[in-house]
């Protein structure tokens, strides 16, 4: 072979294998990224260029409220419900663990409830100033972004209000939700700074999101927090210590489809995520925000990428080498520092175990294995399927190694027991 063809052909493989690792990167880029689309929508939400909040309940119906004056009940399939248009000036919702959806009216200074059957009531109807962000804590109090004192009001379950917590911190507070310790989150709206409180309502200055001043909403899922802002048309997430990062949004206004970091939204403001899922839901403007002219409301859903689902993509095509290096690269990444993966990944593993799929499992729990040696339950897990699947002698291995780390767990014991 001449020179000339060598080289032409050296030139045509390093051609196909650049596209090909190009492909790749690129594949694995849009599953880090996650995909947005719009929901399809069976009637129009009919708005003035306003939005309220959104929040999804356990069944995954999404509550959007057009800060006028009505508020619809969306399933996950877009078919479309009015539950009521006699409000006044829609702003903030929750949902209680009954259920019943809580409604915030901005102008009215009150709130309502709706309960699953459509009957609507008074709720509270004194102490409150343009009321939006609402969110229900462990004991049943209901805590409120009480926008127009600054303050944040905690109603009782006996609907005794009291102050929460107040102070220069708060500029507009808008948006409010609870971390699984208790801790409250409240976004301002007219800065960029997100406020943490204390179980006993001690405030702090948790994080400043980047872009054009104001947040809208916030909400709290595998512990991680979601911000819309509404002027910067974008989403942001934060993981437990603070750090910041783009979730989606390029920062131009529209409203598109596709990789979350190359979409367009359109003053985003309301967020809620179905827990279900792990699907973010944020309402948008369909028209020219704040210019009062009639507009709809559109509703775009965000696929989460959270770990489970990632390596659930690779080990679906049976490809785990890939399934470990993406494991790898997640935890060493900055931003999901402290984070705990544990439980998930145990639970994904048992559901490979369940569609007989052993390799899928072993994958799994050999990773938390890995990542964390010191847990009796990687080792544990182990055991488990080695013995299912007849590797007697490897399960008694695992079920030692986790036994060395419990010494008095009773359910180790027994296991080692019945291999004996």
């Amino acid at each position: 072979m001449n020179n000339v063809a060598y080289r032409y052909r050296l030139s045509i493989w390093l051609l196909i294998n650049l596209v090909w690792v190009s492909h790749l990167h690129a594949q694995e880029s849009d599953l880090l990224q996650g995909q947005v689309s719009l929901l399809s929508l069976d009637q129009e939400l009919h708005a003035r260029s306003q939005l309220g909040g959104l929040t999804v309940d356990r069944l995954g119906y999404i509550y959007v409220a057009n800060f006028h004056d009505a508020v619809w009940k969306v399933s996950p399939k877009g078919e479309v419900k009015l539950l009521t248009d006699g409000l006044y000036g829609a702003s903030g919702n929750a949902i209680d663990a009954k259920g019943n959806l809580y409604q915030a009216n901005f102008f009215a200074h009150s709130i309502v409830k709706i309960d699953r059957f459509g009957n609507i009531s008074n709720f509270l109807e004194q102490g409150l100033d343009g009321p939006v962000g609402l969110i229900f804590d462990v004991h049943k109090n209901l805590y409120v972004c009480n926008f127009n004192q600054n303050n944040i009001l905690k109603i009782s379950p006996e609907k005794h209000i009291s102050i929460f917590a107040e102070g220069p911190h708060f500029n507009g507070p808008n948006g409010i939700t609870i971390d699984k310790e208790g801790c409250l989150y409240v976004v301002n709206f007219n800065d960029n700074q997100i406020i943490k409180l204390s179980p006993e309502g001690e405030p702090s200055v948790f994080a400043d999101v980047p872009g054009t001043d104001g947040n809208a909403h916030i909400t709290f899922y595998n512990d991680r927090l979601f911000v819309t802002k509404i002027k910067s048309n974008q989403v942001f997430q934060l993981n437990k210590t603070g750090s910041v990062k783009l979730l989606a949004g390029t920062g131009q206004t529209g409203l598109t489809e596709g990789n979350a970091l190359e979409v367009l939204f359109s003053a985003p403001n309301g967020i809620g995520v179905d827990t279900q899922t792990g699907d973010l839901y944020v309402n948008n403007v369909n028209g020219q925000w704040t210019s009062q002219q009639p507009s709809t409301i559109e509703i775009s859903k965000i696929e989460l990428q959270t770990l489970p689902r990632m390596l659930s993509h690779y080990l679906d095509q049976q490809d785990t080498e890939q399934a470990k290096k993406l494991f790898k690269t997640y935890l060493e990444d900055p931003f999901h520092a402290g984070e705990d993966v544990g439980p998930a990944i145990g639970s994904l593993g048992w559901q490979y175990m369940a569609k007989r799929n052993v390799t899928g499992a072993l994958t799994l729990f050999h990773l938390l294995e890995s990542a964390y040696p010191d847990r009796w339950q990687s080792f544990f897990f182990l055991g488990d399927v080695y013995k299912i699947i007849g590797q007697l002698d490897r399960a008694k291995s695992y079920y030692q190694q986790a036994l060395k780390i419990q010494p008095q767990n009773q359910i180790l014991v027994e296991r080692l027991k019945a291999l004996e």
